[in-house]
């Protein structure tokens, strides 16, 4: 296990993201709205995008999984390489193949790895349980078409961020419980762990307002997606976690998510699941997704990214 990165909550917000912040809209005098938050995200992480910010990959192709439009990214290696199964975030509402797109990017080439992502149906117009259903049958699919997807003989790996990585790691429970393939790995990404509005992490007060997630959002988010919030199935961290794959959890310092993604990087380490663990206390929620990444979201990403390598690295040795 290697420990937090920084872990000092005195550390300021990095200057680029606190500009970034400064004009990042809000939900405004209609509330928030499906279609209006949509647009916002996309507004921010695609339409403003710096082109200096994409990462370069060998190729991006379009792909249909289970019915589900994807993509998949491959790295400059053409030879058999990893499968990382990726899910956006976006609080099950928002996100889009689009908005994640450099993400994918990043995380393809910086592990070396194919990264399939996948756009999962998304509340309110499909609340709980879709988007676990829908994941659980993309690693599913991934785990039937390794192969042709010029992956490494076993199954692939999960990675997601905040609404994505709750579904990444859930469904590494379920198949670590039989109820499908079994994750190599797993990559989460400032995650939803508990989805239990009462659970009492100070980091939802502390950063609930001002940045780009706030507690007001993240109601929205819960009155969308409807979980049953005492269900694995939308709270990891009340599921079963002995016998997970290898994770990297990352955190940020200014994040209303935080405390639960570091008590449930402790909770895997204490069920005996290798973790890596690593917080970033200058960066906020949303970090990785922002459209002009500081030198210090991109020495961040390198980071994680680099860690989940050495996890991919390893599980590809013992599959061979």
């Amino acid at each position: 296990m290697i420990g937090q990165v920084g872990a000092d909550p005195a550390v300021p917000v990095d200057p680029t993201v606190r500009a970034i912040l400064a004009l990042a809209q809000g939900p405004g005098e209609g509330g928030f709205d499906p279609e209006r938050a949509r647009a916002g995200l996309r507004a921010l992480t695609v339409t403003a995008r710096s082109p200096a910010s994409v990462a370069s990959v060998r190729a991006v192709e379009p792909l249909s999984v289970e019915g589900m439009d994807a993509r998949v990214y491959r790295p400059e290696s053409q030879g058999p390489v990893p499968t990382v199964v990726y899910f956006h975030g976006g609080g099950f509402v928002l996100g889009d193949l689009d908005t994640h797109d450099n993400h994918c990017r990043w995380l393809c080439r910086e592990t070396g790895a194919a990264v399939v992502s996948v756009a999962y149906r998304r509340a309110p117009e499909w609340p709980f349980p879709a988007a676990v259903d829908d994941a659980v049958r993309a690693v599913a699919w991934a785990a039937r078409n390794v192969d042709a997807l010029g992956g490494l003989p076993g199954p692939p790996a999960v990675a997601g961020d905040s609404a994505g990585a709750n579904l990444a790691t859930v469904t590494a429970q379920v198949g670590a419980g039989g109820g499908g393939p079994r994750p190599s790995a797993q990559l989460l990404t400032y995650p939803v762990t508990d989805m239990r509005e009462d659970a009492g992490y100070p980091s939802r007060r502390t950063y609930g307002t001002g940045h780009l997630l706030t507690a007001d959002a993240m109601r929205w988010f819960r009155s969308c997606y409807r979980p049953g919030a005492a269900s694995p199935l939308a709270s990891p961290i009340l599921g079963r976690l002995a016998g997970l794959p290898p994770a990297v959890v990352v955190t940020m310092g200014h994040d209303p998510l935080r405390d639960e993604g570091e008590a449930y990087a402790a909770a895997l380490a204490g069920a005996g699941v290798p973790v890596v663990r690593h917080r970033f206390d200058a960066l906020v929620h949303g970090s990785f997704e922002l459209p002009v990444l500081s030198p210090a979201c991109a020495e961040a990403m390198r980071t994680a990214f680099g860690s989940f390598r050495g996890l991919l690295t390893r599980s590809g040795s013992e599959a061979r």
